[in-house]
């Protein structure tokens, strides 16, 4: 279908104006979609609006209402059930998929959940052997070097804390009376980097364990 033909079909070229092929060939699509329209035309449609005001509930509208509310009920199914004749452009078909298209790039990326989002917490006991200590502190990798958990002297000398951790390969250290380090005799020690020793601990998940 030409251009013209377009144009001729929207009312906006006369049909004296078209050559005798684009005539014929708009007379043959007039002819096959009166054909379709014929094949896909519905019967009348039955009128419903008795049974769906039978089907309302009874408030006390004014007299006016039903017939009102009838009315709009006929015109609703008169419109549903009216035969249409769809017409696609190709335009229109280039212009919705680069909507589409836009639609998509525009949207705003959601953040990848991380990976260690699900790893199971788990409750380490940590205990040293600090006689003479007055506050006893725990720092490593799991609280960014930051000594924030506590321990706490549970007999004379002896201080323990129950620490949430991830599983995964760990360093820490103790901070005694806040400014002495001090490793974990009874854990692996590990070279930090600058010289100096730190207590290295290996947390497995709890369904990787034998």
């Amino acid at each position: 279908m030409t251009e013209r033909i377009h144009r001729c079909l929207d009312g906006e070229l006369p049909r004296s104006l078209l050559s005798s092929e684009e005539t014929a060939e708009l007379e043959a699509l007039q002819e096959a979609s009166d054909a379709a329209r014929a094949y896909v035309a519905a019967p009348a449609f039955p009128d419903l609006a008795g049974r769906v005001m039978r089907a309302l509930p009874d408030p006390a509208p004014s007299p006016a209402t039903p017939v009102r509310l009838a009315s709009r009920v006929r015109a609703a199914l008169a419109w549903t059930w009216a035969p249409r004749t769809l017409v696609l452009r190709p335009a229109y078909a280039l212009g919705g998929a680069i909507a589409l298209v836009l639609a998509l790039a525009l949207a705003p990326d959601r953040p990848a959940p991380r990976a260690d989002a699900a790893a199971e917490v788990m409750y380490v006991q940590f205990r040293l052997d600090a006689p003479g200590a007055h506050r006893v502190a725990l720092a490593g990798s799991f609280s960014d070097w930051e000594p924030r958990h506590e321990l706490r002297e549970v007999s004379p000398g002896v201080w323990k804390a129950m620490v949430p951790v991830r599983p995964g390969v760990h360093d820490y250290l103790f901070v005694v009376d806040g400014k002495r380090w001090v490793a974990d005799p009874a854990a692996r020690p590990a070279d930090d980097g600058f010289g100096g020793t730190n207590s290295r601990l290996y947390l497995a998940p709890p369904h990787a364990r034998t």
